[in-house]
């Protein structure tokens, strides 16, 4: 009984566990990009970050769309990581995504 007990208690922690997840999506405007390599570096830059678990950047509309932990890593701390590659980076103030 007692493991049958422990084998729900597991079951339900583990449905619960995308409740505490703190994963937030954001769009950063990077004007900077203007080249077909630019959205490669912006990329590595930012996904180098603890915490960030996707990037896609896009040369065109010079927009990087960021998925992260914020319970590990802010949006700031993005910005700054694609700055000091080169390519100024701030949140898109028109992003819904948030």
């Amino acid at each position: 009984m007692k493991l049958r007990t422990s084998v729900f208690a597991l079951i339900g922690f583990m449905a619960a566990a995308p409740v505490f997840a703190a994963e937030q999506t954001v769009t950063f405007s990077a004007p900077g990009m203007t080249c077909a390599s630019c959205p490669f570096i912006v990329e590595s830059a930012m996904s180098g970050v603890d915490g960030v678990l996707t990037v896609t950047a896009d040369a065109d509309t010079r927009t990087a769309l960021v998925v992260f932990d914020d319970a590990i890593v802010s949006a700031t701390d993005i910005a700054f990581a694609s700055t000091s590659a080169g390519y100024e980076a701030e949140l898109d103030t028109d992003d819904s995504n948030s």
